[in-house]
């Protein structure tokens, strides 16, 4: 069966709905990609054409205020980023960014972890890191959360613009989750493209994940 696919609506109203002159961050998953054979890690695994064609209309909508991109090593978030450059047509290039993926801030041993992942299942694994319930081989959600909000602070340099941290769907969901304090479920997992948005204002940070906002408590 044949499946169409859209930028997701929480997307594209963060990036319209920031102030002008404000620093948007957007820890967002990557675009549309093939599926990930059974028992392998699937880190080789690209974009399909048509996740290239989302990713690059995402970068049109941002245009010139892109302020910068980091991306996870692995190939479907290095080809989606580079594909919102390129829709952007901008020459930010994309910064590599282990904190993101391979391993990311929720892992603290890859090995262990992708053995936790094989035994205990994906869904399982997000209730934990959503919950601060520790797993071998993986961080305190929270703690993990709080370290990654601060490193995309310090990389966006808090510069106006919106800046983009292309991921996997395990962060966006945990780090959600603990930014605004709720215990996100299956149902919350983001979408190819569905992202967290971090408003750095005087004061503070505001979260937004679909239709749910608050300011991010220890920001």
């Amino acid at each position: 069966m044949n499946t169409t696919w859209y930028i997701p609506a929480p997307t594209l109203r963060a990036i319209a709905a920031p102030p002008a002159g404000s620093s948007l961050l957007l820890l967002m998953r990557h675009s549309v990609r093939g599926d990930i054979p059974a028992n392998e890690s699937g880190f080789d695994v690209p974009l399909l054409p048509e996740g290239h064609r989302l990713a690059r209309e995402l970068g049109a909508e941002i245009g010139p205020r892109l302020g910068s991109l980091h991306t996870s090593p692995v190939l479907r978030c290095v080809d989606t980023a580079h594909a919102v450059a390129a829709g952007a047509g901008s020459a930010v290039t994309p910064v590599m960014d282990r904190l993101l993926g391979d391993p990311g801030a929720f892992v603290e041993d890859g090995r262990t972890a992708a053995a936790t992942w094989r035994t205990h299942g994906h869904e399982a694994v997000m209730t934990a890191l959503v919950t601060s319930t520790r797993l071998p081989g993986l961080a305190d959600g929270l703690d993990a959360t709080r370290r990654l909000v601060a490193h995309m602070r310090a990389a966006s340099g808090e510069r106006p613009g919106v800046h983009v941290f292309v991921t996997h769907d395990s962060l966006v969901t945990a780090a959600a989750s603990h930014c605004l304090g709720l215990p996100l479920t299956a149902n919350d997992w983001p979408y190819y493209l569905e992202a967290l948005a971090l408003v750095l204002e005087e004061g503070g940070v505001l979260a937004f994940y679909r239709d749910r906002t608050g300011r991010v408590p220890w920001a």
